[in-house]
């Protein structure tokens, strides 16, 4: 009887031991787990810089603030302001990028871009807010709407469009970029934007 109650003891600590083992072992897991999660959630809410080259990988300029559409919105209530609002997933709006970075390196300048890509997209309220801003700057398309094109170019001032510049987001569904983008009217383009910035942006 002896034998069978000292036994019994005896088994009792190791199933106990056993138990705070797998006690441990499961405490251990979730705290490993709580801190591996909590160390991906902080990197994944870490606010990733936008730079131009986000966009448009072989553009390698500093020339440009990255807006969204609330930063857009405000440039166009107030300030004086250079916008360029493109698409990036057209070959248009990187051409247009190209030419309009020669202009701000020339008079060393700066401007704001938009993308409008997604807004666009969703056509959410701040797509239409946007358009409704631009809306004196706007071209009629098949549909017969104001559309919000890219590339477009727009000098603002204290919410007012002093000057604004579609060229290519009128032409764009009946050439093709390298057709288009002659010498000729690379020069044309370039010659107009400066001489706009120079007027309206930095009164000269």
């Amino acid at each position: 009887m002896y034998e069978r109650s000292e036994f019994m003891k005896d088994k009792s600590k190791s199933f106990k031991l056993i138990r705070k083992f797998i006690y441990f072992v499961l405490f251990s897991l979730v705290i490993g787990a709580f801190i591996y999660l909590s160390n991906k959630y902080e990197s994944l809410s870490e606010e990733k810089t936008i730079v131009f080259t986000s966009y448009y990988e072989s553009i390698n300029t500093k020339r440009f603030e990255i807006l969204n559409a609330n930063g857009l919105l405000k440039q166009l209530k107030t300030g004086k302001h250079l916008i360029y609002i493109g698409n990036h997933t057209t070959i248009w709006s990187e051409a247009y990028a190209y030419l309009l970075t020669e202009c701000l390196d020339e008079l060393d300048v700066n401007a704001s871009y938009y993308d409008l890509n997604s807004d666009k997209n969703q056509k959410n309220s701040k797509y239409y807010e946007i358009r409704e801003r631009l809306k004196s700057s706007l071209i009629t398309t098949d549909d017969s709407n104001n559309n919000l094109l890219a590339p477009s170019f727009y000098i603002v001032n204290n919410g007012k469009v002093e000057y604004y510049n579609i060229t290519t987001a009128a032409v764009k569904n009946s050439t093709t970029v390298e057709d288009y983008w002659t010498n000729y009217n690379k020069e044309a383009f370039k010659k107009e934007i400066k001489s706009n910035i120079k007027r309206y942006y930095l009164n000269n």
